[in-house]
């Protein structure tokens, strides 16, 4: 993972040439996969974690509202990065949820979104509990966890092992072991995984169009590299990058000042507070959904609503 130096220098020395914004970044995951240049990509996730030829997923994946339904009113909103629908065959759906973490908190959060998603498949058919479809999150963590491999599956379990349910499937990708040179990938998938997370890590072109060859045509490829120079040429993005990595840094530092130095802690979150405003408003001119801004800011949706 770059470092904000490094980041910065890249935007200095490569933009508009090799430069893409890495899809690490929400705005920009989001923004890629909302396009139909990120399809094909998608279908390579599906196919590597559903375990299925890729020619057999093409064309059966449909694209969801990314937002969680409310079953009352005390229900928390709630939103994933991308929900979609892989028609396995006339009978057969399964629902796939996609996230890209940058915190430790988040896939606990998004476990809890999937048994959101998973609790709409049970109907009732003959008096009798059916199965609508199976579940399957992938959690792509950029957080590094030196304990654990790059990919890890989750099912519901006996303490004894023995599986309870397996229609909700949780993957986890550990992406720093995706650049970690000492490391031996178990199978075919976890090389694949690898691509993807480095694909997703990258921030020039050119490595974003070699390592996507790996694993989608020529033609696909061409589209995906294009429409992530497209976004990442766009000065309205670079600028709101650049600045939610000066954002994230105050909030470091922040921290690192609360423990050293509390007697100066109500001024520092005084600038981060309108750190967070100036962030807010720009993504809000830029066309940003307000819940994805509630996310990247920390301010409430009420004070993201009031923005002027």
């Amino acid at each position: 993972m770059k470092s904000k130096s490094e980041i910065q220098r890249t935007l200095k020395e490569n933009k508009g040439t090799d430069f893409v914004l890495p899809m690490t970044w929400d705005i920009m995951f989001e923004q890629m996969f909302i396009s139909s240049e990120a399809m094909p990509l998608l279908e390579c996730i599906i196919s590597i974690f559903g375990n299925v030829d890729i020619k057999d997923v093409k064309g059966k994946v449909r694209l969801l509202s990314n937002e969680l339904k409310q079953t009352s009113a005390k229900d928390t909103r709630s939103k994933s990065d991308i929900i979609a629908d892989y028609f396995k065959d006339e009978k057969n759906i399964d629902k796939y949820i996609v996230e890209m973490n940058s915190s430790r908190k988040m896939p606990w959060r998004n476990v809890f979104y999937a048994y959101k998603v998973a609790g709409g498949g049970i109907s009732i058919n003959d008096d009798k509990y059916v199965k609508a479809y199976d579940t399957i999150l992938i959690d792509f963590n950029t957080f590094a966890d030196n304990e654990n491999d790059l990919v890890e599956m989750v099912t519901m379990r006996y303490k004894t092992g023995k599986i309870f349910d397996d229609s909700t499937k949780i993957f986890e990708v550990n992406m720093a072991k995706a650049k970690d040179m000492s490391y031996n990938y178990a199978n075919k998938q976890e090389e694949q995984v690898a691509i993807i997370s480095r694909m997703f890590m990258t921030t020039s072109s050119l490595e974003l169009d070699k390592e996507s060859d790996k694993l989608m045509s020529k033609k696909d490829t061409e589209k995906l590299v294009n429409r992530a120079k497209e976004l990442s040429s766009d000065d309205g993005y670079i600028r709101l990058f650049d600045e939610e990595e000066n954002y994230k840094e105050l909030i470091r530092n922040t921290e690192l000042a609360e423990a050293h130095e509390k007697g100066k802690l109500e001024g520092k979150l005084e600038g981060s507070k309108e750190t967070k405003t100036e962030m807010a408003k720009k993504l809000k001119e830029a066309g940003v959904k307000n819940s994805i801004i509630v996310e990247a800011s920390g301010l409430s949706m009420e004070e993201i609503e009031n923005l002027k």
